[in-house]
């Protein structure tokens, strides 16, 4: 238990509890996608890859597919390929994904059987919080 600097046990002045400072912002925007293989995935959010993020949201599929959303570590900054996949999750037809995940710099959705002609749609929206050294 963390004891307050006046001795007492409290909630407020803890000497061993180091204050986190983190900025925070909210992205949200619909997409489109008609990828339905991960090397044709549309990237929806791509951060620097040095940063550590605590993120929370959502992925609604507003389309006719299933879509596959992937939060990956190292994918490439320019096209979004390769990397490790950190998690992944199906979006069914008017389904929503919600989310809480740490550890990855890139998002990128695909949907099987999606094309240019009848591409795969959705809704994002994120809440990163970035820390502050």
């Amino acid at each position: 238990m963390c004891q307050s600097f006046n001795g007492n046990n409290g909630n407020s002045g803890f000497s061993c509890c180091d204050p986190k400072n983190f900025v925070q912002d909210k992205i949200c925007n619909e997409f489109t996608v008609a990828g339905d293989l991960v090397a044709n995935a549309e990237v929806i959010f791509a951060t620097n890859s040095n940063d550590v993020i605590f993120t929370s949201g959502y992925v609604k599929n507003t389309g006719n597919f299933p879509i596959t959303v992937q939060f990956v570590k190292g994918a490439d900054p320019i096209d979004g390929t390769g990397g490790v996949i950190v998690r992944q999750s199906v979006v069914p037809i008017e389904g929503t994904f919600n989310f809480t995940i740490s550890r990855f710099d890139t998002i990128r959705v695909f949907a099987t059987g999606a094309t240019a002609a009848l591409p795969a749609a959705g809704e994002f929206c994120i809440t990163p919080r970035y820390r502050i050294q």
